[in-house]
């Protein structure tokens, strides 16, 4: 034994010194006990904390003892001179153990003992065990020092245990964080699952782990990831409701801690997991936490963790609850997004049947022979790859034809890419085709693709085409000839297999000749030409197309329409449509919008009137059919011919007068009934008379009408 003399409060002053500087807690701890032996100048000591859960003693450190004697003698708080000492805080200083009935011997030699409980604020948790062989070996001073000593081992094993707690919650938390990266990083169950038990494995270091969730088809528990497990022993993981400890906590929905699996009755060892531990199963602890939605139990995640001293289980509980509620948000979210896909997918479905619907050749109107051939022409066309161009005058419905190929093709299924070239400015529009690289160009903020990658696989419409620039018209025609794009401010082409159907209302022959329109895309582009005819070359549409505009507007606006007047009907069909079916369309809408009745009439179609009277002023064609001459006396008048002779007159005895005023009401009521286009209003009020009045002379002439 060394003979070096030590100063108490020197002593005192050095732990005090360290335990405020010192980053070793288990360091200091050996540092107290070995100035209490130095001070009292004895062979052995040791210093032990009080586990309260098995109510004994457990050595922390200790010097000049057996330690397998240290291992196998477990003091009990209460129990001999220490355990006294350790349940009633008082310390305790015998010169003779053999004189003290309290005194359990644990080593032979030893004569005299001195016991100093640590004491933080008013708790115990441990004692300085000090020994020597020698009688009268110590004193008081002696015990009042270490007795100071151990207060001061006491606050150490405290901080120490603030520390640790500190740490075991840090690494919680961080393990949480990460957790959290795996759960926002896929929508896949499979791989959350799996990252959640590598990253609590790969953290928390456990020995086994697991997440079961419920199955409601076979109505069992069934393990879908796991730490540490083979593919086999994730087979065998399935339990009943209530069977088990994983069973009886998805039965409960309560958190459960087993502090030790080895002595558990309800421990099922299904798995094998006794046999795979690499610590003493006695040590393993078993944390379950049930897996809850707002009205059901899904499942439990389960963790075995080494058990050790230091160990928080409630804190570990706490943590498995909060990755229990993630696993439990992240199956929402999946089902919320499953039922999200299901829900588009169903109206995708629809729509591509309304779509189908829509366009499908029955649904263009038309009867006429120019529509037939041109429904032919479609229906041979639609499932090429052939470039298509439609021309016609606007309104004539070259967009619907544009639809109706699309649907009725192969492409039906993939994307329909429309784009009004005449609708976006040049320095766009190469952008809205092609796509843009990000810094491009001032605006270019991020990547953009184009519409024709969007197309990809399906159809591009491109309407107006005769309006596009020149020098984007040499991009279009890689496209047609390579089937690949060039984003503005790439270096990198990208093919694309995207059919082209273009339309335009412009002679594109005459722009070719004028040099404003490429001769080598327009005859890329004029792979198919289909002519949509205008509205006055189809007249014997125009009923069909009334029908339909009536009953589709009639409906929108919650109006009950019956049909349309005979005069207003004459009205229309003798209009010339320059607007075409668009035309058609606006003026149905307006009049069934504005009608207060059941049935449209021309009063209805008041603006229409007024551009059929003005058109017919100034079409010589339309003024010479309504043009009829009438004579200035009734012997130039012929029934058939327009004149009479002498001896015909003759003939008209008693009649002359009734026969010769009728035929010249005939012929002017024929020539203003052509002139107003059929407008009984128009033409009563031009003769003079009444509507009724003028009704009734047509039918007591039998003009027809």
């Amino acid at each position: 034994m060394s003979t070096k003399k030590i100063n108490p409060i020197q002593s005192i002053h050095d732990v005090a010194t360290a335990m405020n500087s010192t980053q070793d807690p288990d360091g200091l701890l050996e540092l107290i006990l070995d100035r209490c032996i130095q001070i009292c100048g004895v062979e052995s000591g040791s210093l032990m904390l009080i586990d309260e859960k098995s109510g004994v003693l457990d050595v922390v450190t200790s010097r000049g003892m057996n330690q397998q004697v240290l291992r196998d003698t477990k003091l009990k708080i209460g129990q001999g001179i220490t355990g006294l000492a350790a349940s009633t805080g008082k310390a305790k200083l015998i010169n003779d153990v053999s004189k003290d009935p309290d005194y359990i011997q644990v080593k032979e030699d030893i004569k005299s003992e001195l016991v100093a409980p640590m004491i933080v604020e008013d708790g115990i948790i441990g004692i300085i065990s000090l020994d020597s062989n020698r009688l009268q070996a110590f004193t008081a001073e002696m015990l009042e020092i270490v007795s100071v000593l151990a207060n001061q081992a006491g606050q150490v094993f405290k901080n120490l245990q603030t520390i640790r707690n500190l740490e075991q919650k840090t690494k919680i938390q961080a393990t949480l964080i990460e957790i959290s990266k795996v759960v926002t990083t896929t929508l896949d169950l499979n791989e959350i699952f799996e990252g959640i038990m590598v990253t609590i494995d790969k953290s928390l270091r456990l020995e086994k782990g697991s997440i079961v969730l419920y199955n409601k088809e076979d109505g069992l528990l069934k393990i879908v990831a796991a730490s540490g497990l083979s593919p086999e022993e994730v087979e065998k993981g399935t339990y009943q409701p209530g069977e088990g400890i994983t069973g009886k906590v998805f039965e409960t929905g309560e958190p459960m801690i087993i502090e030790s699996v080895a002595n558990h009755p309800d421990f099922l060892n299904r798995v094998g997991y006794l046999s795979h531990f690499k610590h003493d199963p006695h040590n393993v602890s078993l944390l379950c936490a049930p897996i809850l939605s707002e009205q059901n139990i899904l499942g439990v995640v389960n963790a075995f963790i080494v058990q050790n001293k230091h160990t928080d289980l409630k804190s570990y509980l706490d943590f498995l609850q909060v990755v229990a509620s993630i696993t439990s948000q992240s199956i929402k979210i999946q089902n919320l997004v499953e039922e999200a896909k299901k829900e588009i997918s169903r109206e995708n479905i629809q729509l591509k049947r309304e779509l189908k619907n829509k366009y499908k050749f029955g649904t263009l109107i038309g009867k006429a022979t120019a529509m037939e051939k041109m429904f032919e022409k479609i229906q041979l066309v639609a499932d090429s790859r052939a470039s298509v161009l439609i021309t016609g005058e606007s309104g004539t419905g070259k967009e619907m034809i544009a639809n109706a190929i699309h649907y009725n093709s192969a492409r039906s299924e993939n994307p329909f890419i429309k784009i009004n070239c005449a609708a976006i400015p040049e320095n766009l529009l190469e952008s809205e085709l092609f796509g843009h690289k990000k810094g491009s160009f001032t605006g270019a903020v991020s990547d953009k693709k184009g519409k024709f990658e969007l197309a990809d696989t399906g159809s591009i419409f491109l309407d107006e085409i005769g309006e596009m620039d020149l020098n984007l018209q040499s991009k279009l025609l890689r496209v047609l000839q390579e089937r690949e794009i060039e984003a503005v401010g790439s270096t990198k082409a990208k093919k694309v297999d995207v059919r082209i159907i273009a339309a335009t209302n412009a002679e594109l022959e005459q722009l070719v000749a004028e040099k404003k329109f490429r001769a080598d895309l327009f005859y890329r582009l004029n792979v198919v030409k289909i002519n949509t005819p205008a509205l006055r070359e189809r007249t014997e549409d125009i009923p069909l197309l009334i029908s339909h505009f009536l009953d589709k507007y009639a409906k929108e606006n919650n109006k009950n329409i019956k049909g349309i007047s005979r005069e207003a009907s004459r009205l229309l069909l003798k209009y010339r449509w320059p607007g075409n079916v668009r035309e058609l369309e606006n003026v149905i809408e307006r009049a069934v919008v504005l009608s207060q009745d059941e049935l449209l009439t021309e009063d209805d179609f008041s603006d229409l009137v007024f551009s059929v009277d003005q058109h017919a002023e100034t079409n010589p064609e339309i003024a010479s059919v309504t043009h009829v001459e009438i004579p200035a006396n009734a012997e130039a008048l012929d029934l058939t011919s327009g004149k009479l002779t002498p001896g015909q007159l003759d003939n008209l005895d008693g009649k002359a007068m009734e026969i010769v005023v009728n035929e010249v009401e005939s012929r002017l009521i024929q020539y203003a009934m052509k002139k107003f286009r059929y407008t009984k209003t128009r033409v009563a009020k031009y003769l003079g008379i009444n509507r009724n009045t003028l009704d009734k002379k047509i039918k007591e002439l039998n003009i027809e009408y």
